[in-house]
């Protein structure tokens, strides 16, 4: 599936540098997943020496991606 990251999530990952392999992976195997009020799914996943929380929607063809957070810092 494709990934599609917002300008927010851009400039967050400009500085914890998380691949895309990185970022599908917490998707599709999380350690954590729940669903907010507005619909927004998070996912957290322990990937390397990086601790990822993502905040993203899914549609039929791709994850949008809102946000990239490195939970360890």
């Amino acid at each position: 599936m494709k990934v599609k990251l917002s300008r927010h999530a851009k400039n967050r990952n400009r500085k914890i540098q998380a691949t895309v392999f990185e970022i599908i992976e917490c998707i599709e195997n999380p350690d954590s997943h729940y669903i907010q009020d507005n619909g927004r799914e998070v996912t957290i996943k322990a990937a390397g020496n990086k601790l990822l929380k993502i905040v993203y929607r899914r549609s039929i063809e791709r994850y949008e991606i809102v946000t990239i957070i490195n939970r360890n810092q």
